[in-house]
């Protein structure tokens, strides 16, 4: 199982107008931080460059609109579109990930860097904690927020209910309750350094087909 990707430098975006279609404009000048404001407007310019070379649509003709549930939606030339994707931004980069129908994706890009042991022992049930260095901690962190991702849960679960063992999901209490409704997807995860100095995590979930 695999995605497309798109990796975008926040420092080299185009104006916002080039890319946003109405109803974006309208919630991108609802954003009162620049931070927050650069890191939205990356994060559509990636997925739409993605969906652009899928479609074949001009990137204004792509919206990703909010939701209260935090999750977005999807739509091109006006239309519902069911291709998975995902958004990450971290320390002057975002990226996106677009898969195909059928399909569940969550990415998530992280900056390598020094954190106080009370994160990890916080963040992490004890049983993740099979590695203690920089590098170790931060791509754990990459895969239980794509993990995350793929439940579309949003930041509701406890972090002990998400686990990643030596690469491999385990689910507990509302999150499995989570996993189940999906219909229990095999998931693939995969763990690199996308950019120098940055972990990312590409989970990519697919249901198994039933055989009689």
């Amino acid at each position: 199982m695999s995605c497309q990707l798109k990796v975008v430098d926040l420092n080299c975006l185009p104006p916002a107008e080039e890319i946003l279609g109405a109803k974006e404009s309208a919630f991108f000048k609802t954003l009162r931080f620049p931070k927050r404001r650069t890191e939205w407007l990356g994060g559509r310019l990636a997925l739409k460059d993605l969906v652009q070379q899928a479609t074949g649509t001009a990137k204004k003709e792509i919206e990703i609109l909010p939701q209260t549930s935090g999750k977005p939606l999807l739509f091109v030339g006006g239309k519902p579109c069911l291709l998975p994707f995902s958004i990450t931004h971290s320390h002057g980069f975002a990226v996106a990930g677009l898969s195909s129908e059928g399909t569940f994706l969550g990415i998530d890009l992280e900056k390598i860097a020094h954190r106080i042991d009370a994160w990890a022992k916080d963040f992490f049930h004890p049983t993740e904690l099979t590695g203690t260095d920089d590098t170790f901690l931060t791509a754990l962190w990459t895969q239980k927020e794509a993990l995350v991702k793929v439940l579309g849960t949003g930041l509701s679960l406890n972090s002990y209910d998400v686990r990643c063992v030596n690469g491999r999901a385990e689910f507990y209490g509302p999150a499995l309750a989570a996993y189940e409704k999906l219909g229990c997807p095999a998931l693939e995860i995969k763990t690199w350094e996308l950019v120098p100095g940055f972990m990312f995590t590409q989970t990519v979930g697919k249901i198994n087909p039933v055989i009689l």
